[in-house]
């Protein structure tokens, strides 16, 4: 019997020892955890997750015991990581805040994200990786910019701006399909009247590129479209040499139409009534091809072919 009462108290021995150690590993988990939310309050936020860390470390081998503390903790960590980020940002380095973004994200999710965070790391996510886009754009690092900017489209797929910048950055990498596709899904998305105005200038210099090499197809397709986009003076003056060249009056004459109607006081006026006396005299038009070449008699520089045609070829009444 005594021996069997020996045994016995030692068993209870353990068993206090066991739930001691218990209650010292809940309060070193509950320390460590007091340590990580002064550590937050005082803006230290690193020190304050390494500290949360070991307080989910403890609290997690305690088991139920532990699970307020590891709840507590899971809360904290991703906002803190957060908090850590929103201050790298806000100090003007955006690079830097970008991987402990990705720790808000990812412990947000390992953790069930109770407090909801995910959206809001992505919008800070997003902005970040718009000012890195617009300063590559400033140093004319156009490929940085599209980078950047197309990270600010997987995050933010309706934001027109970073589109008609990223039509922006591909058109000055001389990418035009890239820029053309950018620049439509900028106008889709509020930028309709600028993403307009860039789909023009595309081509536009397309158009006058065509034109050194008299590529006049394609001079005519780039002009048309550049039409389509912003009907404006020099458009229509390329479209209009281009039909002309590939004998395509009718279309001609509405593009010389065009440019004497957008700006009839032009300086070179002349060149567009010598234009339109052309395409008239090319469509059979007599009376107006007429009209127009004496509209540019008293234009030395029109006068010689001005005067054969009203007398001698057309002979205008």
């Amino acid at each position: 019997m005594k021996r069997f009462k020996i045994i016995f108290s030692t068993t209870v021995l353990v068993a206090a020892c066991t739930v001691f150690l218990q209650a010292q590993d809940l309060n070193t988990a509950i320390e460590a955890y007091n340590l990580g939310a002064t550590a937050a309050q005082e803006g230290n936020y690193i020190t304050a997750i390494e500290h949360l860390d070991r307080a989910m470390e403890v609290g997690s081998a305690l088991g139920e015991e532990g699970a307020s503390v590891v709840t507590d903790c899971k809360n904290l960590i991703p906002q803190l990581y957060l908090r850590h980020a929103k201050d790298l940002a806000s100090a003007g380095d955006g690079p830097s805040s970008l991987p402990f973004l990705d720790k808000a994200a990812q412990t947000a999710l390992a953790y069930g994200d109770q407090t909801g965070i995910g959206a809001e790391v992505n919008d800070l996510k997003s902005k970040v990786y718009y000012i890195i886009a617009n300063e590559a754009f400033g140093k004319k690092d156009f490929a940085g910019a599209i980078n950047n900017y197309k990270k600010v489209l997987e995050l933010d797929p309706a934001n027109g701006v970073a589109y008609l910048r990223l039509g922006q950055s591909a058109a000055n990498s001389d990418m035009e399909e890239e820029a053309i596709a950018a620049l439509q899904k900028a106008a889709e998305n509020g930028q309709e009247e600028n993403a307009k105005r860039l789909m023009a200038s595309i081509y536009l210099k397309k158009a006058v590129g065509a034109q050194k090499t008299k590529d006049w197809e394609q001079v005519y397709e780039a002009a048309g479209k550049a039409v389509e986009y912003a009907d404006n003076v020099q458009s229509n003056k390329l479209l209009g040499l281009a039909a002309m060249e590939l004998k395509r009056f009718p279309e001609a004459l509405t593009a010389w139409e065009k440019v004497m109607r957008i700006d009839p006081e032009a300086k070179d006026i002349n060149t567009t009534y010598y234009r339109l006396a052309v395409v008239n005299e090319g469509l059979g038009n007599k009376s107006a091809a007429c009209s127009f070449y004496n509209k540019i008699l008293g234009d030395p520089n029109f006068k010689s072919i001005a005067e054969y045609k009203i007398k001698t070829e057309l002979k205008c009444e």
